[in-house]
């Protein structure tokens, strides 16, 4: 064995010709490399010559994302496990009020294609809001309504962070009875911020 072998020179300029060539077969047919290609090739190469690194330089470094669940919704709802498969993401990847809004739900109710969007439903151990109370002016029940809604956002952008959205839908979260939503909110990041809007 040379003692070029030793160093690792060799294995180094293997990498580079194998990038050059990757770079020259992605140009656009005329021999010239595309700009992506000579960007993507030459940093690596550079990177692990440079650092002497045995393990190539990837956006890995700071941990990999979570996988992102690609069922639609209604497979979420009717496919059994989903739900603590969803309550362990936020548990591991959530923020604290993602957490704290997901405690209170018990899992799925199903799913419903609504008129302005398709629902998945949750329940919940939300209490019953008093809506004749709020239309009748009742602070006290009007600030539940408004707490619970804001808890439904943060379940819905925690929903986003752990679903592959694949269309415009929401999360409707209902209280203890089961007979009211107590928080309606779309499916996106940035629920709270947009109030619960899918506009």
């Amino acid at each position: 064995m040379s003692s070029r072998r030793k160093n690792g020179a060799t294995p180094v300029r293997g990498v580079v010709v194998v990038s050059a060539l990757v770079a020259m077969l992605g140009g656009c047919g005329d021999g010239t490399p595309s700009p992506e290609a000579a960007s993507t090739a030459g940093p690596s190469a550079t990177a692990s010559a440079s650092a002497g690194s045995p393990k190539p330089v990837t956006e890995e470094t700071s941990g990999p994302e979570p996988r992102k669940v690609t069922l639609s919704l209604a497979e979420i709802a009717d496919t059994p496990g989903t739900f603590e498969q969803f309550k362990e993401f936020v548990t591991e990847h959530g923020t604290t009020e993602q957490k704290n809004a997901v405690r209170h739900l018990k899992g799925w109710r199903g799913y419903e294609r609504k008129l302005a969007y398709p629902a998945l439903e949750a329940g919940s151990d939300h209490p019953t809001v008093d809506y004749e109370a709020i239309d009748s002016g009742d602070p006290a029940e009007r600030d539940k309504m408004l707490g619970l809604e804001k808890q439904s956002q943060y379940v819905a952008e925690a929903l986003a962070a752990w679903w592959e959205i694949d269309e415009t839908a929401v999360l409707q979260v209902y209280d203890r009875s089961g007979e009211y939503a107590a928080g309606t909110s779309c499916i996106r990041p940035d629920t709270v911020e947009k109030e619960g809007s899918c506009i």
